[in-house]
C-alpha cells in the first residue's frame, strides 16, 4: 500500500420504517432526506476505498428500519462494513443487516491496518443456555451509554493480540470517555481505560452516538466522534447543526487523519438551541423529563 486508505464514516443514521415518528420526536431530521444529502456530498467530493457505519443504524431496532438501511448503504460502489449502536436490536441487526456490498464483518485487515469493529452496548446482551445471547427486555439497550461486558473486552483483547497487522483502528458506536455530560458512564470509560493498557498497537477510536461531532483523546489515543445524521449539535457555540460524516485516510505508517463534513443546507439551519436543550447536555435533566416539557408545553399552547 503506498497510497493512504480511504474511508467515509457514517453515524447515527436511525432509519425509520415509511411514514413512521422518530424516536423522541422533536427536532428530528428527515433521516431519508438526510442520507440522500450525505450520498450526494460524498459522491460529488471524494474518492473512497470503504465506507464505515459506526451504529443507531435504526432508531427503533424495527426490521423494516434495517431492510431500508440495507437498501441505502448498498448505493454506495464500494464495501460498506457496519457494526451495531444502543438503538439496533441485535436480533434484527444480526439477521437482516448483511447484503452483497454491506457487511457485518468484525476484523478487516488491509496491508499494515487491521480495523475492529466492536459492540459497544454488548455488555447489555443476556447470555441463553444454548451459548447464544438475546437483547434485553424493556428496551435496556437503547438506555446505554456504553457497556462492553466481560465477553466483549475479552474479545477485543484476544482479537488485538492475534492480529499481525502493525496498527489497529477500533470503530464502535460509543466513543469512550467522551467529554459531554449527557452520555458520560464511569464504568464504560474504566472498560477502555483499562483493555488500553494492552493494546499498544491501538492507533485511535471512531465512534459517534453523541450526536456532537468532536475530536478529543483518551490514554494518548486519538478518538473521533462522527456526525449523526438524525440530529445534530455544537456546544460551543450552543447551535444546531445540519446531517454530516467524516472522511479519513490511513497511512502505511500507522498515521491517520480525519476531517468532518456538515452538509449545510436551508431545510437544516444553524441557529441556537435554547435552554432546555442546554440543559439537557449538561445532565441537568433527562430525555424523559425533556419530554414532558415539551408535551406539556405544547398541551398549553394548544389550549390557549
Amino acid at each position: 500500500m503506498t497510497a493512504p486508505f480511504r474511508i467515509a464514516q457514517l453515524s447515527d443514521t436511525h432509519f425509520l420504517e415509511d411514514g413512521a415518528p422518530a424516536e423522541g420526536g422533536e427536532g428530528a431530521y428527515d433521516t431519508d432526506e438526510a442520507f440522500d444529502a450525505v450520498f450526494e456530498h460524498i459522491a460529488a467530493n471524494h474518492e473512497l476505498d470503504m465506507v464505515v457505519v459506526t451504529g443507531d443504524i435504526a432508531d427503533n431496532g424495527f426490521a423494516d428500519e434495517y431492510r431500508k438501511a440495507a437498501d441505502a448503504f448498498s448505493r454506495f460502489d464500494v464495501p460498506v462494513n457496519v457494526c451495531p449502536g444502543n438503538h439496533d436490536h441485535f436480533g434484527h441487526y444480526s439477521a437482516r443487516m448483511g447484503r452483497p456490498g454491506v457487511s457485518t464483518s468484525r476484523v478487516i485487515e488491509i496491508d499494515t491496518w487491521a480495523h475492529v469493529f466492536v459492540d459497544s452496548a454488548a455488555g447489555t446482551l443476556l447470555d441463553q443456555p444454548s451459548g447464544t445471547v438475546i437483547d434485553p427486555p424493556e428496551q435496556a439497550r437503547l438506555h446505554s451509554n456504553g457497556v462492553l461486558g466481560e465477553r466483549e473486552a475479552a474479545w477485543i483483547r484476544e482479537t488485538c493480540d492475534t492480529i499481525t497487522a502493525e496498527h489497529i483502528f477500533i470503530w464502535l458506536h460509543h466513543p469512550p470517555a467522551a467529554p459531554l455530560v449527557l452520555t458520560e458512564d464511569a464504568a464504560y470509560e474504566a472498560e477502555w481505560r483499562t483493555l488500553l493498557h494492552h493494546l499498544p498497537r491501538v492507533r485511535g477510536f471512531g465512534g459517534g452516538h453523541t450526536h456532537v461531532p468532536d475530536d478529543y483523546e483518551i490514554d494518548g489515543r486519538p478518538v473521533a466522534v462522527a456526525p449523526s445524521l438524525k440530529n445534530n449539535f455544537s456546544m460551543d457555540p450552543q447551535t444546531w447543526l445540519p446531517p454530516g460524516y467524516r472522511t479519513y485516510e490511513f497511512a502505511p505508517d500507522g498515521s491517520w487523519s480525519s476531517n468532518t463534513h456538515l452538509v449545510d443546507d436551508e431545510r437544516w439551519p444553524r441557529r441556537p438551541f435554547g435552554s432546555l436543550l442546554a440543559s439537557l447536555f449538561r445532565g441537568e435533566i433527562g430525555h424523559d423529563e425533556l419530554r414532558q416539557i415539551i408535551e406539556r408545553r405544547n398541551a398549553e399552547r394548544a389550549s390557549g
